[in-house]
């Protein structure tokens, strides 16, 4: 097991991490095509209606992600009944779902007038809501069969799919925006798209699982209902707080700000997110692993995972956030245009907030790896409260814009939500107190301030003038040497390095 463990953990760390880097480069070279057909305010409706649909997805409930975790010891243990019974309450959780989405989307309708301020043609936007609304609803119905494949620690296979239909879509995209520049065709083709990759997702899943097919399906025990129950509510908690944080920036700076700066702010997103995502395929991949190893071992063995993990996460963060303090300005000016650059107050704020997000990669996995859902319940309420309070007063009394919606993000995640986290995790998973994790996460992160601002200083004195392809390349591979020198002064020592170390070592001998 313990090999099997590490076999997927890697093999769905590298082909997710590979595969995310193609997906990045897709992404920049549709969203260019988009801007250049389709221009700012299309942009901006984008994101306004990508943070629209996120909030919708509140009706999920963290039903997915919790039943995944109840499939990890039928997995392990061969419960072929058991899964089958799993696989059915999730498609029939899913359908009903979808049709919930799709009622309360259209139900919003009405309202979306007070929430753009935009030269567009309302009729248009309803049109443009309503085929992303659709797109939404598309996406809940076979999909729940990827969780097989996940729960089974082959994420691998889902990744795969997504990236050879990703690649269809963007390119027939992109030449129906040569061709004919109309955003409503744009979306069809991604709603078509998107229908046809859940399909296939769906097919792969039956022909790897035959059992699944068995019409005789056993009912749950009470006990496993039970269970699904509590890490539901728990999960929705998180979920509806998590949702509410990361999906009304669009909204509030819409309607406080304009259209316009939902679209700058929205490259910007572009860029941390896609990094954000690249270290989760690294992190996030090894969940099932993780889940599998608590649900077949002593979870006091856990703690010594989880330092490494922390640390791996660590890795990732202290790298990409000196790159993006070096380049993210230079990048846009170069990509885009010095008309689509932020300030650099709020360019500072956007790598800050990107940095304490990924930071609670580690809780995230963990919550999940170990259905901690239940404990976290009342997470939510609190972190909503203080994110609206904070970005309205900012937004409202200061008048601070885009400023003042990060800050609010700021001080809802690192004044309350990472600790709050951090306690779930060290309480019921490892029975340990948290201050080790306050000492840590402290070190860290003054690890990535000395090496942030010492980067920035040396390379601000030798880069001048408007920034170039190769000027950007150049700050890339001086801010990776500078950090690595950081970073090997600050960690050399430590047991967990010498883990990094032997993770490559044995890697190295694979490849041979």
């Amino acid at each position: 097991m313990k090999k099997d463990r590490l076999h997927y953990s890697i093999l769905n760390s590298s082909i997710s991490s590979v595969i995310y880097m193609l997906r990045l480069i897709m992404q920049f070279a549709i969203r260019t095509v988009f801007i250049h057909f389709l221009g700012k305010e299309f942009l901006g409706l984008n994101g306004l209606f990508t943070n629209i649909l996120s909030l919708l997805s509140m009706a999920e409930l963290g039903i997915g992600s919790s039943i995944v975790y109840s499939m990890y010891k039928p997995l392990a243990v061969g419960d072929q009944p058991k899964i089958r019974a799993l696989m059915q309450l999730y498609k029939k959780a899913y359908n009903y779902i979808g049709f919930l989405v799709g009622i309360i989307g259209l139900g919003l309708i009405p309202f979306l007038k007070y929430m753009i301020t935009s030269d567009i043609e309302m009729s248009t936007i309803y049109i443009i809501y309503i085929l992303f609304l659709a797109n939404s609803v598309v996406s809940y119905f076979f999909t729940y069969k990827r969780s097989m494949l996940i729960a089974d620690q082959r994420t691998y296979v889902t990744t795969i799919n997504d990236f050879i239909f990703l690649i269809v879509t963007t390119v027939v995209q992109i030449l129906f925006l040569f061709w004919y520049p109309n955003y409503v065709l744009y979306l069809t083709i991604q709603i078509l798209f998107t229908f046809i990759g859940n399909l296939s997702i769906s097919r792969i899943t039956d022909k790897e699982y035959p059992y699944l097919l068995d019409k005789h399906h056993e009912k749950l025990d009470k006990e496993t209902i039970t269970e699904i129950k509590k890490n539901v509510i728990g999960n929705v908690s998180s979920k509806i707080g998590g949702v509410i944080v990361m999906g009304t920036d669009n909204i509030l700076i819409s309607s406080f700000v304009s259209l316009t700066a939902v679209g700058l702010y929205s490259n910007y997103t572009l860029i941390v997110n896609s990094v954000q995502n690249l270290c989760k395929q690294v992190t996030n991949s090894i969940t099932a692993s993780i889940g599998n190893y608590a649900a077949t071992n002593e979870r006091s063995k856990g703690y010594e995972l989880f330092k490494k993990h922390f640390f791996v996460n660590h890795t990732l963060i202290f790298f990409s956030t000196v790159i993006l303090f070096n380049v993210l300005n230079d990048f846009i000016v170069w990509w885009l245009g010095d008309t689509f650059v932020l300030t650099e107050m709020a360019t500072i704020l956007v790598i800050v907030n990107y940095a304490i997000q990924v930071y609670r990669n580690t809780g995230f996995v963990f919550i999940e790896s170990y259905g901690l859902y239940w404990y976290q319940r009342k997470k939510a309420i609190i972190e909503a409260f203080i994110n609206l309070a904070a970005s309205l007063l900012l937004l409202i009394a200061f008048r601070l814009g885009i400023t003042g919606v990060l800050l609010g993000t700021i001080i809802s995640s690192f004044g309350f939500v990472i600790w709050y986290e951090a306690y779930i995790i060290y309480k019921y998973a490892f029975n340990l107190p948290m201050w080790n994790y306050v000492k840590k996460l402290a070190e860290y992160l003054v690890q990535i301030a000395i090496a942030s601002g010492t980067s920035v200083w040396l390379l601000n004195q030798f880069f001048t003038g408007s920034p170039s392809f190769t000027g950007v390349i150049a700050k890339v591979i001086l801010s990776v040497v500078i950090g690595l020198v950081w970073y090997l002064l600050f960690n050399f020592r430590k047991n967990e390095f010498r883990y990094i170390l032997r993770i490559f070592q044995n890697l190295l001998r694979r490849g041979k």
